[in-house]
């Protein structure tokens, strides 16, 4: 893991049916049914109508506008790129303990809670977004607040979102590769929730411009070939210190298999938007489950895709595909 040495409103104007954060255009995710979610556009960009109590609008201004502390933790990534599980082990570094968080993480997300509620909060709180970090509060560069940013290979990320979105009562599934293509063209709406490569340009871009705030880019596929090395990287930038027995219990509670059993335990709020009343976020957790799911034809498409917009990115030669 390494530093990397550009990338508020007015009304809100239009509503249009949304499917998910991740899918706000038209495509194979299409619903047939009614939407009870709407987008709304704020100066150009699509946001969702968030279930918050105020508008999408204010809401914004409220997160730019919040107020940080010092051991505050902004957990950043792009949807489905391992959000989850570095939330989790990040929660057992501050707390000193191999315990999880018996909140799921999705109540101290920033873009589905009210600042009030966020504020409320004891600390240390890890606020995890997927949105630009130019929409969160000023205070990550006034303050210096840590960020964590995790990044994971766009292919396995490709193939995690579209067995997510099968999890929705709305979703029309056309077949992966209709999916996965729909999900390549970045559905030319500004954003970070559609546009995987608009994410990492601008959060590459905004490390450059704000060198002084401490900032960390952890890759999944790290994680998952040296989890031992992460986790210690980890204690060090967040300052805590720990024992190799602590880091050694951290490593055995997050592994894929305990921390599938342990998010099914929780009480997620959000579940109710999903088939059944529940959602399930560990589906495999694998580095490379893309090959049983692209053709050669399309892997070599995206390839040509994420060598041309990433062509100028530190990130590109850290996106491994296989370990």
């Amino acid at each position: 893991m390494q530093r990397l040495d550009p990338a508020d409103g007015d009304e809100e104007k239009q509503d249009s049916a949304v499917k998910d954060p991740s899918a706000v255009c038209n495509g194979p995710v299409e619903s047939t049914g009614t939407m009870s979610r709407k987008t709304v556009n704020v100066d150009g960009e699509v946001f969702l109508k968030y279930p918050v109590s105020v508008t999408t609008q204010e809401h914004l201004r409220n997160l730019r506008n919040m107020t940080l502390r010092d051991d505050d933790v902004i957990l950043a990534a792009f949807p489905k790129s391992g959000t989850h599980w570095l939330w989790e082990v990040t929660h057992m570094l501050t707390s000193g303990r191999a315990e999880y968080d018996p909140r799921d993480k999705s109540q101290l997300m920033a873009e589905f809670t009210e600042v009030a509620r966020l504020d409320a909060l004891p600390s240390p709180r890890i606020i995890n977004s997927h949105l630009f970090l130019r929409h969160l509060s000023k205070e990550v560069v006034t303050k210096r607040v840590r960020v964590l940013h995790v990044l994971r290979n766009f292919k396995d990320v490709v193939v995690s979102h579209y067995f997510h979105m099968r999890q929705r009562d709305f979703f029309t599934d056309e077949g992966f590769e209709a999916y996965a293509r729909f999900y390549l063209r970045g559905c030319e709406i500004p954003g970070s929730y559609v546009d995987y490569f608009a994410y990492l340009q601008e959060m590459e871009a905004w490390q450059k411009e704000h060198p002084q705030v401490p900032f960390l880019n952890v890759c999944f596929e790290d994680m998952k070939e040296k989890p031992m090395e992460c986790v210690k990287d980890l204690a060090e930038f967040l300052g805590v210190a720990v024992t190799p027995s602590l880091c050694e219990e951290i490593v055995q509670a997050c592994s894929f298999q305990q921390l599938q059993r342990a998010d099914l335990a929780k009480d997620n709020p959000a579940g109710r938007l999903f088939k059944g009343g529940k959602r399930q976020l560990f589906r495999k957790g694998q580095v490379g489950d893309w090959k049983n799911h692209f053709t050669v034809a399309l892997s070599e498409e995206f390839d040509d895709v994420i060598a041309e917009r990433l062509q100028r990115s530190a990130f590109l030669p850290r996106l491994r595909y296989t370990l």
